[in-house]
């Protein structure tokens, strides 16, 4: 399976501004802490919980190059 098509799983990194997912205030990275089928939660870098319904694009967000300029960074790493 692609990245692009794998599911969010526990532990997957989501880069940046995610496409607006969890707001226009989310800048961060942050890691997956639960998914369910049509909901994904997210704990970032600052300790804040976040809550989307926008599964492609965190997915989306997942996928791509963080805006920090490291791929797979750690949520915190600037």
């Amino acid at each position: 399976m692609s990245e692009s098509n794998r599911p969010l799983a526990v532990g997957d990194v989501i880069h940046g501004f995610a496409y607006g997912a969890f707001g226009r205030d989310h800048f961060y990275c942050a890691r997956v802490e639960a998914v369910g089928r049509d909901w994904v939660v997210v704990r970032s870098s600052l300790g804040t919980v976040e809550f989307s319904t926008f599964l492609d694009l965190v997915q989306q967000a997942r996928d791509e190059v963080c805006p920090n300029g490291k791929y797979n960074c750690e949520p915190g790493e600037s």
